[in-house]
């Protein structure tokens, strides 16, 4: 038996329970190519008795499982196999469930993460075993010659007692080494009034690092935008749930706190700390080489 459209299960004299269509991801987050599972509930009309002809899972545009059924349908709950594309950029992407028979629908985020790096394996070279050289035997008949001894006149070696020369007085000191002072790390700039707190994926980055953005209590699909100081570092769609992961990519890298602020319906804040690979310490290291060669130098004339 094929299961009725949705307008056949309305002719009853009673109004039935409203459908909850979800769907869950395990697990929620992974990287290109990985495989997760989709479970679905809530997928059927009238108590159970209308069931979907088909039951479609997108990962945002790309059609990523479809659940085989039966004649009567597809069943209202169950669980399929799904694999992440191997295109698909790092932050949230929307994972959607269509049931066109009976106008069902549920959606959830799921998050693509940067790979971990992992060390390739090292193998270790085979012992090498010398070659055995077999002795050598004096053929028969002849006695063993013996080498005559040779006795080695040990060295002769003088040494000169050092020469101490007196220090003259008025002789300069070499001047101290002056402090290295560094600069500061970050510095921290005043929380911006908000709603609720911002869920970052690292607390500090440098160049090259990677920045993802969670929150939620928003406005089921409104935009979000991210910004900091004034300027545009993200945005997103909020889901039906009201949560969203957005990639943060900031325009430059500035050593210090930065405060980013998600405007989504609601506010939603969190800093993340900036970090510079400072030249200061480079210059205090070639100060302090160049300052031993010289109190060197001093002290080699000094005792010539």
């Amino acid at each position: 038996m094929v299961a009725a459209p949705f307008a056949e299960a309305q002719t009853g004299s009673s109004q039935p329970p409203l459908p909850n269509p979800r769907i869950t991801l395990s697990p929620s987050s992974g990287t290109a190519g990985s495989g997760f599972t989709i479970g679905w509930t809530g997928f059927s009309r009238g108590d159970g008795r209308y069931r979907c002809r088909q039951i479609i899972f997108r990962f945002d545009e790309t059609q990523v499982a479809n659940p085989p059924g039966s004649e009567a349908g597809v069943p209202a709950s169950g669980s399929v196999a799904a694999t992440v594309p191997a295109n698909a950029a790092l932050g949230g992407h929307k994972v959607t469930a269509t049931c066109n028979s009976l106008e069902l629908f549920a959606d959830a985020v799921y998050t693509v993460r940067t790979p971990p790096t992992s060390n390739p394996p090292t193998t270790t070279p085979p012992p090498v075993t010398p070659p055995v050289t077999p002795p050598v035997t004096a053929p028969p008949g002849r006695p063993p010659v013996t080498p005559p001894s040779t006795t080695r006149r040990p060295p002769v070696t003088t040494s000169r007692p050092p020469v101490r020369t007196q220090e003259t007085p008025g002789s300069s000191t070499p001047p101290p080494i002056p402090p290295t002072v560094l600069p500061p790390l970050s510095t921290a700039d005043p929380k911006p009034q908000s709603d609720g707190d911002l869920v970052l994926d690292r607390v500090t980055m440098g160049p090259g690092d990677q920045l993802s953005a969670t929150g939620r209590g928003c406005t089921p699909g409104s935009p979000v935008t991210l910004m900091s100081k004034g300027e545009r570092v993200g945005g997103t769609i909020a889901d039906a749930q009201g949560m969203f992961t957005a990639a943060v990519r900031f325009n430059r890298i500035e050593a210090g706190r930065h405060w980013i602020t998600a405007d989504c319906g609601v506010v939603l804040t969190a800093a993340v700390d900036q970090l510079l690979t400072s030249s200061s310490g480079g210059q205090s290291s070639s100060l302090i080489i160049l300052v031993f060669f010289v109190l060197a130098g001093v002290s080699v004339l000094r005792f010539r």
